[in-house]
């Protein structure tokens, strides 16, 4: 007895190459596009410069904004976890860069205190955020 009929060939499992490969690509997706998310939840307006620097990647970024609120990532901060903070950082990678987004027109020593806070946690590499003009 022989089947010539198609209906007796149906393929009973599933293929899942196609949705692998699906799964994959929108994984690189997702890694890409997350990178370009801000890291900082504070708007910032910085000062403006004719020279600029691209920004050391990857840094931890704090920002300080107008009303002097003080933000590590996304996290707020005084400036005591801030120094704690980068103390921990600075144990754990002794290359650790960190990024400081100031706002333009906040006093001068607010900015020194917040480097200073940095550099006394053991920070040694800290670039300055600034916007071309």
């Amino acid at each position: 007895m022989k089947i010539e009929d198609d209906d007796q060939l149906i393929v009973s499992g599933i293929n899942v190459t196609p949705l692998v490969d699906i799964m994959m690509v929108l994984l690189i997706i997702f890694m890409v596009t997350a990178s370009f998310v801000s890291e900082q939840g504070l708007k910032v307006e910085l000062p403006k410069s004719v020279t600029n620097e691209k920004a050391p990647s990857p840094a931890i970024t704090v920002a300080l904004d107008k009303d002097l609120n003080l933000r590590l990532m996304k996290k707020d901060v005084t400036l005591e976890e801030l120094k704690n903070a980068m103390n921990r950082e600075a144990k754990l990678d002794p290359g650790v860069k960190v990024l400081l987004k100031a706002q333009k027109d906040i006093p001068y020593y607010k900015v020194a205190e917040v480097l200073d806070a940095i550099k006394s946690g053991g920070v040694s590499k800290v670039a300055l955020a600034v916007e071309k003009k």
